[in-house]
């Protein structure tokens, strides 16, 4: 195998690792970390950089291998029209191999390329739902604890307001009854001036009568 098709193999076992790494079924928190890491670090911006290259050059290598993938069978079809020796079947039927497995290579290098790719940043995005739902969860519990709070305060304030309206209605009742002993006062007082000027009317009345009496004994 040639250097350049070693290194792409050597990319293929990469990418397997790091596909089999995202499947397994590690901690939550380790898996959150690592991602957030992963797609948060600087360094990641350069080595995608680096890896669009680096696929670019895979594809290149694919349409190459297909190419000679389309000789070969070419060079086999006349190879079969024409009848050669064994040595020139088994050299056609070599470079069948090689093209169809370097074809093979870099195809699956790049399929696998595309999907690792979709499942790290389908695994990024829902660990981000994950962590807006955790955060929309912790809102919403404090949401319902200070509504909580807020219903604890009304019924504490409706029961002062009730306790206010209660010692409101008796201190009415007993400006009431303050106003009506006012009344019985003031009604007894008149009747007692008007008892007074009765007992004064008469009083002097029996003086008069008295001095008449007086006065009619010293005639006699």
């Amino acid at each position: 195998m040639s250097l350049p098709y070693t290194m792409v193999f050597a990319l293929l076992m990469t990418e397997m690792l790091v596909f089999i790494a995202l499947i397994l079924p590690l901690p939550h928190s380790w898996r959150r970390g690592t991602l957030k890491f992963l797609s948060q670090s600087p360094l990641m911006g350069q080595v995608q950089h680096i890896m669009k290259i680096i696929f670019v050059y895979v594809f290149v290598l694919f349409v190459d291998s297909v190419n000679r993938v389309v000789k070969v069978e070419e060079a086999s079809e006349h190879s079969h029209h024409h009848q050669q020796d064994h040595m020139s079947q088994s050299n056609v039927a070599a470079r069948r191999f090689y093209a169809q497995r370097n074809m093979y290579l870099t195809g699956f290098t790049l399929f696998l390329s595309l999907i690792l790719n979709r499942s790290f940043f389908l695994i990024l995005d829902l660990l981000q739902s994950e962590e807006k739902m955790e955060t929309i969860r912790n809102e919403a519990s404090v949401q319902s604890k200070e509504y909580e709070r807020a219903l604890e305060s009304e019924t504490k304030l409706k029961k002062e307001v009730k306790e206010l309206n209660d010692i409101v209605a008796t201190h009415a009742s007993a400006k009431r009854d303050l106003d009506n002993l006012k009344k019985q006062a003031k009604q007894q007082q008149e009747e007692y001036v008007r008892l007074a000027d009765a007992n004064t009317e008469m009083e002097k009345k029996l003086q008069g009568v008295e001095l008449k009496n007086l006065e009619d004994k010293k005639d006699i």
